[in-house]
């Protein structure tokens, strides 16, 4: 008989196959890297919850078939601390064959102590089966939207993997977004009076600590950062190098009090992506500029980043372009907290969500 339980550290290399096939496409065994990667993510964060555990899926004879990932989160409610179970990388090997699998183990999960549930990137298939579990999905936080600063070298970023030749018309790329930064009716070229009434600067660790527990402290429904979570977070988001180095950068309106800061990954030539984007109120226009002009200085063909519902009027008075890649959904027996995320008055992505893993982020392991 098929059973769901704890996942333990001896379950790992069977649950890195698995996602190596699943979600890599990849045959053979999965890298020793990878293995011990998920060890750490799932079995291992500092502040590990021992009644939120990740759960395997055993066939009769034992073997591991499914696996439904949690990372514990420390989060507030109204200034009370709540615990918070983040789901992440659901996988069954042979769907077809136990078609509920993956439902008894989001059911599991579901049924547990915690007081909220979140995935933050769900497909459709996941999101269906949370909503009939009751959980419900936050359409304001599940777009992605697209900002590109240089549309040639855009379009040459989209088709250089697929097709190498088109790597040749690099030069002709730069050349047409050099001639079309110069033209005035370009809907592409970024508003530089606006930027230029601003200022942008790195961060130590310490003053970026700061700022991101001041800001989310401003949600009624967010992340309980400490000092040594967020060092830890940081430390491992910055190893997610598929979009490039992390660059964290504080702004300041008029060189006063800071307004804002941004987190994002990105390259010369490439898709900046964005991980983190806080704002005090009314100043959500001059951050994302400010996030806009320094990804154009570092070269980037355009910006790409998670909705927010505080944020969404101004990135379509951007010209952002807007569409769904994955679904932020909940699940709470709290109404109030679950009215507190579908309303946009709780910090539940980017670092605060899946973001900052290299799962998330595609990373390769070798």
């Amino acid at each position: 008989m098929s059973q769901i339980r704890a996942c333990t550290p001896a379950d790992m290399p069977r649950v890195a196959d698995l996602f190596h096939t699943i979600f890599r496409k990849s045959s053979g065994p999965a890298p020793v890297s990878l293995q011990r990667y998920l060890l750490e993510l799932f079995l291992q964060v500092p502040w590990q919850d021992p009644e939120l555990p990740s759960l395997v899926y055993t066939a009769p004879d034992g073997a591991v078939s499914g696996f439904i990932g949690v990372i514990p989160l420390r989060m507030s409610f109204r200034g009370k601390p709540i615990r918070v179970a983040l789901t992440s990388s659901i996988m069954v090997e042979k769907p077809k064959d136990d078609p509920l699998a993956g439902a008894r183990l989001l059911r599991a999960v579901l049924n547990g102590p915690q007081d909220l549930s979140i995935s933050d990137d769900s497909n459709h298939i996941s999101v269906a089966m949370w909503k009939k579990l009751g959980g419900q999905s936050v359409p304001l936080e599940s777009m992605d939207w697209l900002r590109v600063l240089r549309p040639a070298g855009f379009a040459l970023s989209m088709g250089r993997d697929r097709i190498p030749m088109v790597r040749l018309a690099h030069p002709i790329c730069l050349a047409i977004d050099g001639i079309a930064m110069r033209v005035a009716s370009n809907r592409f070229r970024l508003d530089t009076e606006r930027v230029a009434r601003s200022i942008d600067v790195d961060l130590s660790d310490e003053s970026l600590f700061k700022l991101l527990r001041d800001f989310a402290a401003t949600y009624s429904l967010g992340p309980a950062w400490d000092t040594d979570s967020l060092r830890w977070l940081l430390h491992h988001a910055a190893q997610n190098r598929r979009h490039g180095s992390l660059v964290c950068r504080a702004v300041y309106w008029k060189a006063a009090t800071p307004v804002g800061c941004y987190l994002y990954y990105g390259r010369p030539h490439g898709v900046a992506h964005v991980l983190q984007v806080m704002a005090s109120p009314g100043a959500a226009g001059i951050v994302l500029d400010s996030l806009f002009e320094q990804a154009h200085q570092n070269r980037c063909v355009a910006v790409r980043g998670r909705t927010h519902s505080r944020y969404i009027d101004e990135l379509f008075s951007r010209d952002c372009i807007f569409f769904n890649r994955g679904s932020v959904v909940v699940h709470s027996r709290d109404a109030d907290v679950v009215e507190a995320a579908r309303s946009g008055d709780a910090l539940m992505t980017g670092l605060a969500g899946e973001a900052w893993t290299r799962i998330a982020g595609g990373d390769v392991f070798n």
